[in-house]
């Protein structure tokens, strides 16, 4: 039985439907949240495990996701990872990963968990393969999260790599190396840059916040704007997929340093409205 490896939790449930439609006896591992936030250091390890955890705890204490963070996200990321550990030898293994951080650093993670694995592994580029055999011709797709790719799309990317190669040897410690330099940093936040995993400080963005807050100004006067609006503006335009709630709580440390102005409910992306001082 062939086991699928996924990245989010919408991607690995589209893959469970379309599966099931299909009458495809295979199996879904999906990882609960996004590799570009939070600390990975050492996230092979238990100790790098519970540090991940914990930073979560700790971090992302208000929005819609702090209620998940706090009391559902550890049950969800250990089981994944136990799922992975109960692979059988026999069992093949495909990775799905789009171009972008969260995706990339989860497959050089899952890569870096199997690595003494004798399993035929395969890796499927969702950005190409959707590129290559599902998109109009007249369009490209330079960013692109698997979750975007809908279950049909997803069953003719599958059929089309089902005879593809398992990854190299060479391929996978090229990967498990690459997962070593990344994991060695304490770095909270990863963008992906010129087909690479960039790690950058956790305020790196919060300059790009303002510019958006600013653009927004500019367009509809010094008028405070909702939140929600400001967040969905700024992953617009920065074409990165960190997630709204790391973003809305940066909103949040900029109002703390005064930085950005507020009225309405502080941890309510819908009823919090911001502007600039």
């Amino acid at each position: 039985m062939n086991v699928h490896i996924m990245f989010g939790e919408s991607s690995s449930g589209a893959m469970k439907w379309m599966l099931s439609k299909e009458k495809r006896k295979e199996y879904v591992i999906g990882f609960p949240d996004s590799f570009a936030i939070g600390p990975i250091h050492e996230l092979e390890t238990e100790k790098g495990t519970e540090c991940r955890i914990q930073w979560f705890k700790d971090n992302l204490t208000i929005g819609d996701m702090a209620e998940y963070y706090s009391n559902e996200y550890e049950f969800s990321f250990r089981q994944a990872l136990q799922e992975i550990g109960d692979i059988s030898i026999d069992e093949p293994i495909t990775i799905w990963a789009a171009e972008n951080a969260p995706e990339q650093t989860g497959l050089r993670f899952v890569m870096k968990l199997l690595e003494d694995r004798e399993n035929k592994i395969f890796v499927v580029n969702t950005n190409d393969c959707f590129n290559k055999y599902c998109k109009p011709p007249d369009v490209f797709y330079p960013s692109l999260h698997t979750s975007d790719v809908s279950p049909d799309h997803l069953k003719i990317i599958l059929e089309k790599t089902d005879r593809y190669d398992p990854i190299s040897m060479d391929g996978q410690k090229k990967f498990v190396d690459e997962w070593e330099t990344l994991s060695a940093s304490e770095e909270v936040l990863r963008l992906w840059e010129d087909k690479s995993i960039k790690s950058v400080s956790v305020d790196h963005l919060d300059t790009f916040i303002i510019y958006s807050a600013r653009r927004l100004e500019w367009k509809y006067g010094e008028v405070f704007l909702e939140s929600l609006h400001l967040v969905g503006d700024m992953l617009g335009h920065l074409e990165q997929y960190v997630g709204d709630t790391f973003i809305f709580n940066r909103i949040h440390y900029l109002i703390e340093q005064g930085k950005l102005e507020y009225e309405g409910t502080l941890g309510d992306m819908r009823k919090l409205r911001v502007k600039l001082p």
